[in-house]
């Protein structure tokens, strides 16, 4: 392998470490990420739950009101039975009032069936409240590891980049943007090394991509020490101590 290539597969074993530190790091933001979305969606139904009890508190009051009608306007048609003059006359305020009395019964039912919806809607609030409540102590957690995180492998990633810089002002800037591309592309794999999968066969693969390398992209790896991109997945193509006779793992 010449001195180009061979700078690129040193590179190659910065970039792993760099792209694991990430992956690593965007595992927990992505978790703490996935927890806040849970508790914009709690809030949003504590909401919505909220709206429910307002309107059902508001057709409470209605109720409630419109029984203290009802009750005035039974007291005033028992003042009125002692003033009847005529059995016509009390037969039907009585009947009037007995008529208000039943319909008042009707309306404090419903009232009843209202409160008990009411006090569920005040369970689901409850429910809602302890689960987000949960969910803000994990993204406390979440987020604690983060830093815990950071903090633990700052010495690392300080150096790991400051070796990648270095690569970076000795390759050729052609070969540093192939890298770099094919690492963002590949989560920091960047090369990929030919392996012969049939050893009687001439038959050559990218072990990045399994798909098949021709001839002449083999004869030129292994005589001139440039950049050849794998056509299938814009890895870096290279070799190691010749060709292997099988896939490696």
């Amino acid at each position: 392998m010449g001195e180009l290539l061979g700078e690129l597969r040193r590179l190659q074993a910065v970039e792993l470490q760099l792209a694991g530190i990430r992956r690593n790091r965007g595992f927990k933001e992505n978790r703490a990420a996935r927890q806040r979305r849970q508790i914009q969606g709690v809030e949003q139904k504590l909401e919505a739950n909220a709206v429910s009890s307002r309107e059902l508190q508001i057709r409470l009051d209605a109720l409630a009101l419109e029984v203290a009608s009802r009750e005035e306007s039974t007291v005033r048609h028992r003042q009125a039975l002692n003033k009847a003059k005529t059995n016509k006359e009390y037969a039907g305020i009585l009947e009037a009032m007995n008529t208000e009395k039943a319909d008042t019964a009707k309306i404090e039912a419903v009232m009843l069936d209202v409160m008990k919806e009411m006090e569920t809607f005040k369970a689901t609030e409850d429910e809602l409240i302890a689960e987000r409540d949960k969910l803000s102590d994990q993204i406390a957690k979440s987020d604690a590891a983060i830093v815990a995180f950071d903090e633990q492998v700052h010495d690392d990633r300080e150096r790991l980049e400051a070796e990648r810089r270095v690569f970076a002002e000795n390759l050729p800037p052609s070969a540093m943007a192939a890298f770099t591309r094919a690492a963002q592309r590949h989560d920091g794999e960047a090369m990929g090394a030919v392996v012969k999968p049939r050893p009687r066969e001439d038959e050559y693969w990218c072990a990045g991509c399994n798909m098949k390398v021709t001839l002449e992209v083999v004869n030129s790896l292994q005589t001139r020490d440039e950049v050849q991109m794998c056509g299938s997945c814009g890895r870096i193509l290279c070799l190691e101590n010749g060709i292997p006779s099988r896939l490696s793992g």
